[in-house]
């Protein structure tokens, strides 16, 4: 298992400014006057992540996910990543409906960031072992709201929600998800809730000139 608490992640702040400009009717009604109040909004929650990441590989289904053991029987990293806990309370307190779908929008991307940070991790450790990484598939995401998700996480592979639910507290108690203080509470919701529990299958590269 392999943790990693407060990994860095890139403020990206005018590439988020970009995607928020082009809701400059969202941006009105969430009462921002100018594209500094944007950035500012955009740093001070970039300032309250708390990142954190644990993450293991899986080979031969050593992992029992579900009763019938249906997923993967080959090679895969399972990995569960927190934005800390600091992000719910601060959109609990916006009572501006357009200024909180702001905010959960800025939220998405960083934990676009965090995931795609991870799933570069895994496909160094693939690569090195003459395997490639497949498609994420996701276990739990938070919910979106009316906010604008980035394609990864917008179109991401989820696992049918029943099974999802069985596998998920699986997954954490495997991956000793403690260590990031993560956890799933009785119905079914990850705490901290802006984190998220994926799977990244692994299959042996294709040697050079063979399909």
């Amino acid at each position: 298992m392999r943790k990693i608490k407060r990994f860095k992640i890139a403020s990206r702040q005018r590439e988020i400014l970009r995607k928020l400009l082009r809701e400059l009717p969202l941006l009105r009604r969430a009462g921002f006057a100018s594209e500094q109040e944007v950035t500012a909004f955009i740093l001070a929650i970039f300032n309250l992540l708390d990142p954190g990441v644990v993450y293991e590989f899986n080979q031969d289904a050593h992992w029992e996910l579900d009763e019938q053991n249906v997923l993967y029987k080959e090679m895969f990293s399972g990995c569960a990543v927190t934005l800390g806990g600091q992000l719910e309370p601060f959109l609990n307190q916006i009572a501006n409906e357009d200024r909180k779908t702001a905010a959960m929008t800025v939220i998405l991307e960083f934990l676009k960031s965090a995931v795609s940070f991870v799933a570069d991790l895994v496909k160094e450790q693939a690569q090195k072992e003459e395997c490639e990484t497949l498609e994420l598939q996701f276990v739990y995401l938070p919910a979106f709201g009316a906010a604008a998700a980035p394609k990864l996480l917008r179109e991401a592979v989820r696992l049918e929600h029943a099974l999802a639910q069985k596998v998920l507290p699986v997954m954490l108690e495997k991956l000793n998800a403690e260590k990031i203080d993560l956890s799933v509470s009785e119905n079914g919701t990850l705490v901290p809730g802006i984190s998220t529990v994926f799977l990244i299958p692994w299959q042996k590269s294709r040697k050079k000139g063979k399909k």
